[in-house]
């Protein structure tokens, strides 16, 4: 599936959300970011320089960034959380946890555009406020945010 195609299927379910696409565009071609259901989402519709004519969807959330303490039981708790998610899943970047996921773009159509923005949204914003109680005060107060600890989303 084309770029365009992809990327029409991306703004159809964000206007379906009451949301304009061209108000939440990225900096780039291919990316969107939306407020759902209490969750950060960004969209994305990309292809790799090695292999141009192959798209890729994918849709993820920021979920927590990784504790100051408490790592090993955190990380359990996400890969045992990860066995009852359905079509989507956390996984770690750098310091930061994500619910997300990713595919070809070839046979990708509008329920599974919509289906999949709304798993994601619901897994991030269930699962963050479980983990952030769970684990409360596993992330250490930083400076100069009035002690918001770093649990709350990326800056």
């Amino acid at each position: 599936m084309s770029f365009e195609k992809t990327s029409a299927l991306v703004e159809e379910s964000i206007r379906g959300l009451g949301v304009d696409p061209a108000a939440c565009r990225g900096q780039k071609p291919g990316q969107w970011s939306i407020i759902y259901k209490g969750a950060t989402v960004w969209f994305d519709v990309f292809n790799f320089p090695n292999n141009p004519d192959r798209w890729y969807f994918q849709v993820m959330s920021p979920l927590l960034v990784v504790p100051d303490k408490n790592l090993e039981n955190f990380f359990r708790d996400l890969l045992e959380i990860n066995h009852s998610l359905y079509g989507s899943w956390i996984c770690k970047k750098n310091d930061w946890t994500y619910v997300m996921f990713l595919r070809e773009a070839d046979g990708l159509d509008q329920g599974e555009v919509n289906a999949t923005v709304d798993r994601v949204a619901f897994y991030s914003s269930d699962w963050q406020g479980k983990l952030k109680f769970k684990f409360e005060g596993s992330w250490l107060p930083k400076s100069g945010q009035g002690g918001t600890d770093s649990a709350d989303g990326p800056k």
